[in-house]
């Protein structure tokens, strides 16, 4: 049964849920923020900006240069933190609910032809994340904002491009998928 049915000016790209389910965010392509929806209180809608916290300060507030592809809020702290996977070879790191830009990911490469993927590690310590020109798993280190580990093929990894990541909440297990067409469980990442 459709509990509430929301209507967007561009498709939605991206979607999570936060807050135990009672808070739905999403990115709508083409807009320069993320919505969150309050689905306790008629989904109420708060926009955020994806410019950080100089938005409103008239720089480009209207305007970003990329699409968010994939949300994973972080797995402690309540989801204080949001990860965003974009088409840019950048991921972002956002305080929930806010326009700070708590990190920006850099060293893999993606554009508006890839299918850029995220997942926390259980700690939350690091991000998991695919690249576009590689198959591999980049591992961020979320304190220094640097690549420590790629997931390749000569560590036992794939062999095509990495489709999708997906990281266990109570272990250091991720499991990834690939087009070659094989399933990866990686016990302890790092």
């Amino acid at each position: 049964e459709v509990i509430q049915s929301m209507h967007f000016d561009g498709p939605v790209e991206s979607i999570c849920f936060l807050d135990d389910g009672d808070t739905l965010c999403c990115y709508v392509r083409g807009t320069s923020y993320l919505s969150y929806f309050d689905l306790k209180d008629g989904c109420k809608q708060t926009k955020m900006s994806l410019n950080g916290e100089s938005a409103g300060t008239g720089c480009f507030d209207e305007h970003v240069s990329f699409a968010v592809l994939s949300l994973n809020p972080s797995p402690n702290n309540g989801g204080k933190y949001l990860a965003a996977a974009t088409d840019t070879s950048r991921n972002i790191i956002l305080e929930t609910r806010s326009e700070r830009i708590v990190r920006n990911l850099y060293g893999h490469k993606n554009d508006g032809f890839s299918n850029p993927k995220i997942a926390w590690s259980s700690s939350g310590q690091y991000l998991y994340g695919n690249a576009q020109d590689e198959s591999c798993v980049c591992v961020w280190d979320i304190a220094s904002s640097s690549i420590v580990k790629r997931l390749d093929v000569g560590m036992g990894g794939h062999s095509g491009f990495v489709r999708d990541i997906y990281s266990s909440r109570n272990t250091d297990t991720v499991a990834t998928v690939s087009f070659d067409k094989s399933a990866k469980v990686w016990l302890r990442g790092l």
